[in-house]
């Protein structure tokens, strides 16, 4: 609140006698002015403005608390007066950078930062201000060599080293921010923050044992941290210590009791790896417990915390129907952004802004958004339709949320799209950002990955919002109209599933898949360390897919096949690989016993093992989705029980649209095990059907009869729709000429 001219000269309820003398009216100030009471101090300072030895104190301080109370332009004046009585009084230097940088100048905000460092080399707050001011241009490459050049004329600077540490992991440096990090805690060996930083590295390194170790020093440091709690809470999480972390995150909302997130953290904490089926049941028990709570609590309050998780994320790998869970889970959600709806809605009415809604356009206007445009699996899912969309018809937008990733992969999907998009940090600034797009249709790609995005769709910043196989169940948001599917994938009665309108395209899969863009190139099995001599089975998906039921048919098949090795892929959180291991080594130990495990690896990479590989398993209740067009391009071929719904149905699907004969498909477990054993003992035949994939694996890659039946979904709903908008005005104008 601006300070009024009567504060200012009221001085005895909560200041010095007019008879004190100015070093008492100053400390007095300082007091106010280290307490937060900017307009007591100000009152203070007043009263010595015009005492010599104070008066160009006094004017930048005055400045300095006016600029704390954002009264931008009363403090420049101040900050002016007291520069013209010493143009080299570096406090109120100082106060003119921050009064620049308040107003968006920040190149003149960097010439005085370079004035105050030519008389005073070693000022630390100029060279923060100065880098301050590069970061505020983007600029981040000259704020970097200034850090170097800070750090060389103070290489004490605790501070320089915290600084270039934390630019380098804004840029994703994260190797190189150990260094600066380092010598920060050489200088300040107790430094929390330190601790907590290089933990956030470590997990971007994925090396969880070391950022548990990390926090665990930040704690010892700060007990009573709730970003500290968080933060271990979260990585224990990921290394699939979800007990653990569940009491974590509670120790989290002890601090912070209105966290909704931290609420929902730690009641809707899922297993990663799950030990067995109780474990999943018990963790699902704990899940609707912990809905109804957040239902009936009436404190909670949303709020964006790094330590989120994505809680729903993991059901699907449960084999339930998760409908009714996940409209409950959207119904807390929406409570809890009422706020941030109202203020959406006040600043929509507050806006000129007027949406066309497409109704004077002769192209649609169709917005792809995703935190994943980048080398990742749902950017390999929708590439093909979004390049492929007829732009007479269609005006494509690509739109990314805060924080997605930027890579090759993605600078290639940008150059396809007509716009490109980045929302901001702030999800009522980026409901708004869409608004302002005046899209036709929305087309969400991956709800449920990343913790907020069941909140975007429900501001319903598009007439006609879609979502799709990107993540293969329903969101569970009644504001999203259609979940795009195809006709054979759907089992009938599946509508049932989805609390969206579920669109069956003609045909199979719903994707065009483009042909993969290398070589196959066939490696010998020793490149991947594998045995020569053995028949090869290979699973080789995200370990957090196998539930444990599917251990058991490994077991069978195992047994039943003793020259058998298992083959599979490691996840990038060595902890969950161990996890899944030891659970093997409880539940079927012929396969641990005999299985190795390969690391991550590149596209090409992943090709050749396939090509490798004798027979590939696909897991039951969750299978292949974008995996079953990698390994087609190899040619291997994959034994399947299709099950009963989108997600187990992939593989089945590809091969009837292939037209392979004498499929792998199961329709029971014990019908996968004995068909697994078959194609083990009969080479001949697995390579019959390897060959059959090769020669007809152009039917699944390429498909524009997708794209086109996409396409006439969206015309058909968009004008349906226009159609609904232009009756009642139709209605009105025919009433009125009865009349």
């Amino acid at each position: 609140m601006r300070p009024s001219k009567d504060s200012l000269d009221d001085l005895h309820a909560s200041g010095p006698t007019p008879s004190a003398d100015p070093q008492t009216f100053y400390d007095c100030a300082r007091r106010h002015f280290l307490a937060g009471s900017y307009g007591e101090a100000i009152t203070a300072l007043s009263r010595i403005l015009s005492d010599e030895r104070f008066s160009v104190r006094a004017s930048s301080n005055i400045g300095s608390c006016l600029l704390m109370m954002n009264h931008v332009r009363a403090a420049t004046r101040y900050i002016d007066r007291a520069l013209q009585q010493d143009p080299n009084y570096i406090p109120a230097l100082l106060n003119r950078v921050k009064a620049l940088q308040a107003q968006q100048q920040h190149e003149e905000s960097q010439i005085v930062c370079q004035q105050i460092l030519r008389d005073d080399p070693t000022d630390e707050a100029a060279w923060e201000h100065w880098v301050r001011s590069l970061l505020h241009t983007q600029q981040r490459e000259p704020a970097l060599q200034v850090v170097k050049r800070w750090q060389a004329q103070l290489p004490d600077s605790f501070l320089a080293q915290m600084t270039e540490g934390e630019l380098l992991y804004q840029q994703g440096a994260f190797e190189d921010a150990i260094r600066p990090f380092g010598q920060a805690l050489r200088i300040n060996p107790a430094a929390e923050k330190v601790y907590a930083h290089l933990s956030v590295v470590m997990m971007m390194l994925y090396r969880h044992d070391a950022a548990l170790d990390y926090i665990d020093k930040a704690l010892a440091i700060q007990a009573e941290s709730v970003r500290n709690r968080s933060r271990k809470a979260q990585i224990l999480w990921l290394m699939g210590r979800w007990e653990e972390a569940s009491d974590w995150f509670g120790k989290a909302f002890s601090l912070s009791p209105q966290s909704a997130n931290l609420f929902l953290n730690q009641h809707l904490c899922l297993p990663g790896i799950p030990e067995s089926r109780d474990e999943i049941e018990k963790a699902r028990v704990r899940f609707v417990r912990g809905l109804v709570c957040a239902e009936e609590d009436r404190t909670l309050e949303l709020d964006f915390l790094d330590e989120a998780v994505p809680h729903t994320f993991t059901l699907t790998y449960h084999n339930q129907q998760d409908r009714a869970v996940l409209e409950r889970y959207v119904d807390v959600m929406r409570k809890l952004a009422r706020p941030l709806f109202s203020q959406f809605l006040e600043e929509e009415n507050d806006s000129e802004r007027g949406a066309t809604n497409g109704l004077a356009r002769d192209r649609l206007r169709i917005g792809f958004l995703s935190q994943f445009f980048t080398g990742h699996s749902n950017a390999l899912a929708f590439e093909g339709l979004i390049r492929n969309l007829d732009r007479r018809r269609f005006e494509v937008i690509l739109i990314h949320t805060a924080h997605a990733r930027k890579d090759q992969s993605r600078d290639s999907l940008d150059a396809a799209a007509e716009r490109v998009i980045h929302l901001p940090d702030d999800l009522v600034a980026s409901a708004g950002t869409l608004r302002n797009l005046d899209l036709d249709i929305l087309f969400f790609t991956d709800i449920g990955m990343n913790p907020y995005s069941h909140l975007l769709p429900l501001f319903k910043t598009a007439p006609i919002q879609l979502t799709g196989w990107g993540v293969p169940h329903t969101s569970g948001i009644r504001e999203i109209d259609y979940y795009v599917s195809a006709d054979d994938l759907e089992p009938t009665g599946s509508e049932a599933s989805y609390t969206e309108s579920l669109v069956r395209l003609p045909g199979g899969l719903p994707c065009c898949f483009s042909l993969p863009d290398v070589e196959l190139i066939p490696v010998p099995r020793e490149y991947f360390f594998l045995p020569p001599e053995h028949t090869l089975v290979g699973c080789l998906q995200s370990l957090h897919k196998l539930h444990p039921d599917f251990d058991d048919v490994l077991e069978q098949i195992a047994q039943q096949n003793p020259e058998v090795v298992f083959v599979f892929v490691e996840d990038t959180i060595e902890a969950r690989t161990a996890a899944f291991l030891a659970r093997l080594s409880r539940t079927a130990p012929s396969v641990r016993a005999r299985c190795v495990t390969l690391a991550s690896m590149r596209r090409e990479d992943y090709h050749a093992l396939c090509h490798c590989i004798d027979l590939l398993l696909d897991p039951i209740y969750y299978g292949c989705g974008i995996t079953f067009f990698e390994a087609s391009f190899a040619g291997t071929p994959i034994l399947t029980l299709e099950g009963h719904n989108l997600r187990s149905r992939v593989v089945a699907c590809g091969y009837r649209e292939m037209g392979i004969e004498d499929p792998p498909i199961a329709t029971s477990p014990e019908g996968y095990v004995m068909l697994a054993s078959q194609l083990i003992n009969d080479p001949a035949r697995r390579d019959r059907i390897r060959e059959s994939i090769r020669l007809s694996n152009q039917r699944i890659f390429n498909r524009l009869d997708y794209v086109r039946n996409f396409e006439a979904f969206c015309l058909q709903a968009a004008q349906s729709r226009r159609h609904s908008l232009a009756q009642p005005a139709l209605n009105a104008l025919d009433t009125a000429n009865m009349v």
